[in-house]
């Protein structure tokens, strides 16, 4: 989550001002329209994907084609991202996925990239729905694995509760979340002065939409992975969506680094990659079922 919350924030007084609480929501999606590189850059052969939301709102995605042959090779994933930039700075996160033999469909929320639209809660949902209705029918009878970073992680959680069963997902990979707007809106907010005074406003900002909530409802593995050296999305905030989770579907992996760079180390790809091939809670030292500190 590449968001900057206190100068956001400190535009709220403005945008309550002039709108309701539901556009208040617009302030956590920082979209970058111009594309930085392609998978091609990488090696990844990769095509694009146009997708249309209920809505009528024209998408736009990538599809990261697989370089070798799986493992395990009935998966696909949906690959959610964070909220800043878009698709061509977030996606290397995810290219070992295509190289270790899995198509990837990273999509960029309305507003993003070459996607169309204003990005809001709850329409980005109607994206992840178009994203996912897409895959179902390119891939049919696969696995369908849904990995969100950061704010993705946070869209991740609501589709799979709400959609999940619709949709067939099979295993739920959250990355660096956060457990609801409010709350890590006040965090990043108490961390300075000048942002403690505006904390207050946060009680405005809608909570209907957030994690752990939705997380109640999930029926599926879910793996959530967090760093405690995380400064942008602290560690509690995963633990707490972790302990959210029922209790069979739950596993949470203490990892490290800081935000959203969980999958630049091997061994949280490989945890990955056996929570992919077998959706059991990977026995390492870090990760556990989950209970609540």
């Amino acid at each position: 989550m590449r968001v900057i919350f206190k100068p956001i924030l400190a535009g709220c007084l403005t945008v309550l001002i002039l709108s309701g609480c539901t556009s208040l929501t617009r302030l956590y999606f920082q979209p970058q329209t111009v594309w930085v590189q392609t998978p091609e850059r990488a090696g990844i052969e990769y095509r694009d994907v146009w997708l249309t939301a209920a809505d009528g709102t024209q998408l736009h995605a990538w599809l990261l084609l697989p370089s070798a042959p799986a493992d395990e090779p009935h998966s696909v994933v949906l690959y959610l991202h964070g909220n800043g930039e878009n698709i061509s700075t977030h996606t290397r996160s995810v290219f070992w996925l295509a190289q270790a033999g899995y198509p990837v469909l990273a999509l960029d929320y309305r507003g993003y990239g070459a996607s169309q639209g204003v990005s809001l809660m709850p329409s980005v949902l109607q994206d992840v729905v178009a994203a996912a209705d897409w895959l179902r029918t390119a891939y049919p009878g696969q696995q369908l694995v849904v990995l969100g970073q950061s704010m993705g992680a946070a869209l991740a959680v609501d589709f799979v509760a709400q959609y999940g069963a619709h949709f067939r997902v099979d295993l739920l990979i959250a990355d660096a979340p956060f457990s609801g707007f409010r709350s890590i809106a006040a965090d990043m907010l108490q961390r300075s002065w000048i942002g403690y005074l505006l904390s207050p406003l946060t009680l405005l900002i809608p909570t209907r939409w957030d994690p752990v909530d939705a997380a109640v409802d999930i029926r599926v593995p879910t793996l959530i992975l967090h760093s405690p050296d995380d400064r942008i999305i602290p560690q509690l905030q995963g633990r707490t969506l972790a302990a959210a989770v029922p209790e069979p579907y739950r596993c949470f992996v203490s990892t490290q680094g800081p935000h959203i760079a969980t999958f630049h180390y091997p061994q949280y790809r490989e945890i990955a990659a056996q929570f992919i091939r077998n959706g059991e809670c990977p026995a390492t030292l870090d990760s556990v079922p989950f209970t609540a500190e």
